[in-house]
């Protein structure tokens, strides 16, 4: 017969490990802009990336792209299918035109 504090631990051990509700994440730009927000694992990153652009000045909306473990971060994902943890960091790239040879 096994202690009843033995059966607690093997319990507890046997629970699946419970994700988090909410995780923060920081958004940086090349210029070391640091952007955080707190989003639900189930909202859609459109939320981070919508606040990026209030907070930062002279970023004008749609003006770059976001990045992730160096896949593209868009809106309609949310962090739980990214995989994203507290703490993690998406980077913001802006755009660049220009770079052709001059005629």
């Amino acid at each position: 017969m096994a202690s009843p504090a033995r059966d607690e631990e093997e319990e507890e051990e046997s629970k699946p490990a419970v994700a988090p509700l909410f995780v923060t994440l920081k958004v940086v730009d090349q210029k070391q802009n640091l952007v955080r927000h707190a989003i639900r694992t189930t909202d859609k990153l459109q939320a981070v990336m919508d606040m990026y652009y209030s907070k930062v000045p002279g970023v004008e909306y749609g003006t770059g792209t976001f990045h992730f473990d160096a896949v593209r971060v868009v809106g309609w994902r949310t962090p739980a299918e990214l995989q994203m943890e507290d703490g993690d960091v998406i980077d913001f790239f802006e755009q660049q035109v220009g770079g052709g040879l001059a005629a």
